[in-house]
Parts: C-alpha cells; structure tokens; sequence
C-alpha cells in the first residue's frame, strides 16, 4: 500500500454548508457563496471567522464561479493564501485544500464555489468544444459514443439510463434543497426525444444556481470542533488524453484511478457504504460501477435493474439526487452529502451505517479522473 499524505487522518471536513439549488433570479454567486459559507461555519461551530487561513474558490470554462480574493473581503479575513482552479470540480479543489493543511501551509481552509449562470434549470451543461474537427460541442456527446459502444459490446440498453434518472429522483424526492424533485417513471423517460441518441434530455445534466462550502481543518483543531470530523483517507488520479485508444470512451481511466485509490486505503469495492458520482451524464454510473469494480466488466445493467443503487439498496448511489437531480455545480454537492451521509444526518435518504464513502469523477471532457474515499470518525 502506497502511503499518501493524509493516510494517517490528518485532514477532516469540520463543517459543510449549501443553499437551495435551482433558479435564483437577481442573486449574485457572491451572496450564494456566503450564504453557503456562513453555514459551514455554523455547522462546524466556528464563530471567530478570521481563524480561516486558506480560501479556495473554483471557476468554469465559461466564465462562471467566485474569486477567492473577493469572497475573502466579503467575510472580513485576510487569510494566507488564496486560490482557485480553472474549472475546479469538486474533488480536485477539494484536495488542493487538503494539500494546503496536510503540508503544514494552513490550518482551516474554505473551500467554497457559487454560480447564478443564465438558463438555470433549462440549459444543458457541458457546452464546451470537445473536438471541434468532428463537430463535438457537447461533452455529453462522448457519453453518447460511449454508451452506444456498450451497447454494442454487451448488449446492454437505453432502459438502464432510465433507471439511473429514475433512482436520482427518488433520492432528490427526500432532499428539500433539490431543484427537481417530482417523481418520474420509467415509461416517461422512455417517451422522450433523443437530444444525442442514445440520450435524452433527461440523461444530460442541466445548469443550476446555488452555493456550496467544505471547511477543511488539520486533525487536533478538527476534534474540538461541534460536529464529528470526516477525515480524507486516499485519493487516486489519473490522466487519459488519447482519444485514440479501442476503449476511451468506455472511460478506462477509471481503472488506474481506482488502483491508486483503493490501494492508498488499504480497500477495495466490498468496503465502501455510499458511492457519490459526479454524473453530469447517466453514462457516468453504469461506467463507474464497472471500472471501479463494484460489479462485473457489461454487468452494469443488471446490477441497476436489481435496485442496488437505489433507496435501501446494496451501493447507494447518489442519495442526494446527484447532479441528474439535486443541482449542477460540477461535484462540490457530493461532497456535502458525503460529509452529512457519514454524520448519518440524512433522515429519510440516510444510508444505515454509513462509515466510509467515495467520490468519482467521470473525466469525460478533460479526461482527468479523480476518486477520493473519505471515512467517518
């Protein structure tokens, strides 16, 4: 087992906090930021805000997000350092503030990321060149390709990503912050035009406003905050520019990424209680749930029909309603609902003894992927 820094629970989340998610008319992201972060304060219990020393703050290619500069002037402090990462997904920002802590840079980091985009609610993510030469402006058209070479290979069908949105809106039904929490059948999803065959628009995540903050603390400081820490445990990463390879849209990267990670944690598939997948496509969960082992390579199908990732299944996936149903803001919401599965203060979408969680990007458009698993203390 390869010792990472944070191997030994030096780093925790002490506190989360998020806002509605939906449509915010007239709100800047700077006042959803700190709505966001003046409740990852209260939830951590930190009443001296000028104890913070790190602000991470995340912008997307269009433009969108919050300068952690300005956000730092907002709240009054005068931290050591500021940053932020061009598009910042959750997992990525997220261990650059464990880096800052575990290096022995900062003590307490916000990492925090806002938008109020236009389209909000209707707009599809992902409008961004994948490759221009071939007329792809849509990352979700990759999941496309994808899921078509699947189906191919395995026989497997569009039902599958059926049943994927129908168990998001199944979760975001128990989670009052949910931008779409009506219920949804599996005949109605079925009934819908192809955007990018074999995807419908419910397939393919929508843009969302809303806030969302982790504060990130070393571990001595994090035991004598009000809730229970959540400490980072292993991360794993991994590059894959090669569109040229047989399987790259069967998004094989996962592979190394899960070796790394599972072999830093000293895990494997069996020990992880609740699985939190940055899904900007329906794709991303029967892929992840293959490459990351936690069913057989074309076994994906059978594995989402049985229930097993739903409410009171095997592998939850997603029991905040993911990014298909709770809010788009590109994995910062899976970490908050990791932070409060591991509490166990879910109510009704609780994951019975929740002690360990994952978190995987799916790496569709930057091909960069990233998992994490976190543990409860």
């Amino acid at each position: 087992m390869r010792e990472q820094i944070w191997s030994k629970h030096d780093v925790a989340i002490v506190g989360v906090g998020t806002t509605r998610q939906g449509a915010h008319p007239g709100v800047s992201p700077y006042e959803l930021a700190l709505e966001a972060i003046e409740a990852a304060l209260a939830d951590a219990g930190i009443d001296d805000r000028t104890r913070i020393d790190g602000m991470i703050t995340a912008r997307q290619l269009d433009g969108s997000g919050i300068d952690p500069l300005d956000v730092s002037r907002l709240l009054g402090i005068a931290p050591r350092v500021t940053g932020y990462l061009d598009y910042g997904t959750g997992g990525f920002s997220n261990q650059y503030g464990a880096m800052l802590i575990a290096t022995g840079v900062c003590d307490i980091v916000v990492c925090a990321f806002a938008r109020n985009p236009p389209g909000a609610l209707e707009a599809f993510s992902g409008a961004a060149t994948y490759d221009a030469d071939i007329g792809l402006v849509n990352a979700a058209a990759a999941s496309a390709f994808g899921w078509t070479q699947h189906m191919a290979r395995y026989g497997t069908d569009e039902a599958t990503l059926g049943r994927v949105v129908v168990t998001a809106r199944k979760f975001a039904a128990m989670n009052p912050i949910a931008a779409w929490q009506e219920s949804l059948s599996l005949e109605e999803y079925l009934a819908q035009p192809y955007v990018i065959k074999p995807l419908r628009s419910l397939d393919i995540v929508k843009v969302t406003a809303g806030g969302v903050a982790l504060i990130m603390a070393r571990s001595d400081i994090a035991r004598d905050l009000r809730k229970k820490p959540v400490y980072l445990h292993a991360v794993g990463r991994q590059q894959t520019p090669d569109i040229g390879e047989q399987d790259h849209f069967l998004c094989r990267g996962m592979r190394s990424a899960a070796a790394q990670v599972y072999g830093a944690a000293g895990m494997s598939p069996a020990d992880i209680d609740v699985l939190l997948v940055s899904d900007a496509s329906t794709v991303a969960i029967p892929l992840t749930l293959e490459n990351y082992g936690f069913c057989e390579e074309g076994a994906s199908a059978n594995f989402i029909a049985s229930g097993a990732i739903g409410p009171g299944g095997a592998l939850p996936v997603n029991p905040h309603g993911g990014q298909l149903s709770e809010g788009y803001l590109v994995g910062w919401l899976h970490h908050a609902e990791m932070v409060r599965q591991l509490r166990g203060e879910c109510g009704a979408r609780q994951v019975p003894g929740a002690k360990v969680a994952q978190y995987t990007t799916t790496g569709r458009f930057r091909e960069d992927y990233l998992s994490s698993i976190y543990v409860a203390d």
